[in-house]
């Protein structure tokens, strides 16, 4: 059995690889829990399944941004544990990273799970502790169908977004707004133009990255793929050229991952 690892920059989620090849209606029974409590409390009820899985598993597949330390606390089962890192290329898909092994684990699984997964143009928006967006483009002139990606972007994320003002400006200390509508687009209080001013300060480069993919597809209208904690508040959100093409995939990494460990 292999066990699939997405420790993130705030949270960890785990499930197990699915025994039939990954396809569009493969679902994952995924578990999760915070870094904090698996780094720091062993005893909880979320920590002792993982390590219960861990335990069980014939090899563990990891992607980790969480840093060295989370790694270390697999030391007891390091020899199952296979670290993803990210490669010149990869079941057809090319990395053009000039350092290809720089591009985070958790966005080349991502990619890697688009690609697998729905085969086309795609701008992967993961939206989390940070907004991370990578450019998917298909080369279907190439014998075999490949796809390269092309490059992307990394900047906070909405609730990082939020606590910068809460910090920066000392009377701007609002309550993060878990669900506020904006009627018409303008804020008619303090709370709401900070809510405002976050999402759009989210929305605008995903347009303008959206807009330079299209650039790069030779008429091909390409897939805007949202995953992550934050993705359907940003759906909400989207401009109507951009909602036509916008679908929610959730657990990417936890997906690439698992194309990852079937190939082997």
């Amino acid at each position: 059995m292999k066990l699939l690892i997405d420790a993130g920059n705030t949270r960890t989620k785990w499930a197990w690889c699915p025994e039939q090849s990954l396809t569009l209606d493969t679902h994952l029974q995924v578990a999760a829990l915070e870094n904090n409590l698996w780094l720091h409390d062993s005893h909880c009820a979320d920590s002792q399944a993982l390590h219960a899985a861990m335990a069980q598993a014939e090899e563990i597949w990891v992607s980790n941004v969480a840093g060295a330390l989370w790694l270390e606390s697999l030391d007891a089962v390091k020899e199952k544990v296979k670290l993803i890192k990210a490669s010149p290329s990869a079941s057809g898909l090319n990395n053009s990273y000039s350092m290809p092994a720089q591009l985070g684990s958790d966005r080349w699984c991502s990619l890697l799970a688009v690609w697998r997964l729905h085969k086309q143009d795609a701008l992967v928006v993961t939206a989390g502790t940070a907004m991370t967006m990578d450019a998917l483009v298909t080369q279907p002139e190439a014998e075999e169908k490949t796809a390269i990606f092309a490059g992307g972007s990394i900047q906070p994320g909405l609730n990082l977004m939020w606590k910068s003002m809460q910090q920066g400006a000392a009377q701007l200390d609002y309550e993060y707004p878990h669900n506020t509508a904006i009627s018409n687009g303008f804020a008619r209080n303090s709370q709401q133009a900070m809510w405002t001013g976050c999402i759009q300060g989210l929305i605008a480069p995903m347009a303008s990255q959206f807009s330079q993919l299209q650039a790069l597809t030779n008429g091909r209208q390409p897939a805007l793929v949202l995953s992550g904690g934050d993705a359907m508040i940003l759906q909400r959100y989207l401009p109507d050229a951009l909602s036509l093409n916008a679908i929610i995939v959730d657990n990417l990494v936890l997906k690439g991952l698992a194309c990852l460990a079937e190939s082997t």
